[in-house]
């Protein structure tokens, strides 16, 4: 919840008095803040502004994304330029207690978003899992994944997400937050949850 208070105090988004809705201020999108995935919007949203620094007139959320002759949206959508003309990142958020399987379709939805859009890098995050990767523009299906995707101002990203002797990038987790963590990798260990033991021939 610290983003989200940050996010209030400094003008971003607002939260009704029960909590059930969360309104981003810039765009004025009010939306259900009940939504497991919301919530993780919301939280990757004031990221994108209070750790990466991106300007807020560059994010926008909610875009239509036009696939064919179909149409679909992206959740989040930072670009290059102030007007929002040339996308540079698409950001897809998936709740907490997303499945493996279900994380994996939510990449191949992103990097379909960045393919159509023209954008350069791909985050898609549930909150606890995430995956960066790099558009090869000249290779429509390749995906080159990196360790995270650039702050504002820089146009690469470092080659480690650590680095001995700092400590800057390290986090407190909650035990929720643990607990989420641990029964994820679980599922995904054991093909979602259902251990299955093999029996040697006799």
């Amino acid at each position: 919840m610290e983003l989200i208070k940050q996010g209030i105090e400094k003008g971003l988004i607002t939260l009704s008095e029960d909590e059930k809705n969360i309104t981003y201020l810039y765009q004025d999108k009010r939306r259900n803040y009940n939504n497991p995935e919301e919530q993780v919007q919301a939280e990757t949203f004031l990221k994108l502004i209070l750790d990466y620094k991106y300007p807020v007139k560059r994010i926008r959320q909610f875009v239509t994304v036009q696939m064919g002759v179909s149409k679909k949206e992206a959740d989040i959508i930072i670009y290059n330029d102030d007007a929002c003309l040339s996308p540079y990142i698409i950001v897809e958020c998936k709740n907490q207690e997303i499945t493996d399987l279900e994380f994996k379709q939510a990449v191949d939805q992103a990097f379909s978003y960045a393919v159509a859009e023209g954008a350069l890098y791909v985050w898609v995050t549930s909150g606890i899992a995430d995956e960066y990767f790099l558009v090869d523009k000249g290779k429509t299906k390749a995906r080159k994944t990196k360790t995270n995707i650039p702050k504002f101002g820089f146009d690469t990203t470092s080659e480690f997400n650590f680095i001995k002797g700092s400590h800057s990038d390290l986090i407190t987790v909650k035990q929720d937050d643990l607990t989420r963590i641990f029964k994820q990798a679980h599922n995904t260990l054991w093909g979602g949850g259902e251990r299955k033991v093999q029996r040697a021939e006799r």
